[in-house]
């Protein structure tokens, strides 16, 4: 039960006290029906409690990368239609990049291409790694982004 207690933090109450705001204030009652009923139909009655306990933790786990202040942003040549996500191209460039995870920033994940920023220093070292390797089916192109 120690554990537990160790995650009951100020930030994490903070986090159930924002979840709570937003459902009262901004939430449509009419979509939040329609996903409970969804929700009850699929989720067997034994499993609702564990399974909203892990969404939460999916919610207060998955905050935004920090801004990189010296950062560079790269185009990656895969994207939605893939079916990645922003924690696949952060273990994509940790894992196969050999980046640390502290370089890198922000991602987003369009349909067939994603942006993704890391510093300055690290982009000829991920770009070396990862441009012409075969990722999900795909031959990636990884290079610096143009500005618009």
């Amino acid at each position: 039960m120690s554990k537990v207690n160790d995650l009951l933090t100020d930030s994490l109450l903070s986090s159930i006290d924002d979840l709570q705001k937003k459902v009262r204030e901004n939430a449509d009652p009419d979509d939040l029906k329609a996903f409970m009923k969804i929700y009850k139909k699929t989720v067997p009655l034994h499993l609702r409690s564990w399974t909203t306990a892990y969404l939460f933790k999916q919610a207060v786990d998955s905050k935004p990368r920090p801004k990189l202040t010296d950062g560079t942003t790269l185009f990656v040549s895969v994207g939605k239609n893939r079916r990645v996500y922003p924690r696949d191209l952060i273990q994509l460039f940790v894992g196969t990049g050999k980046l640390n995870r502290d370089d890198v920033g922000e991602i987003k994940v369009l349909d067939s291409y994603s942006f993704v920023t890391i510093k300055e220093s690290s982009a000829p070292t991920a770009i070396d790694n990862l441009d012409g390797i075969n990722y999900r089916g795909r031959n990636l192109v990884v290079n610096f982004a143009k500005k618009k």
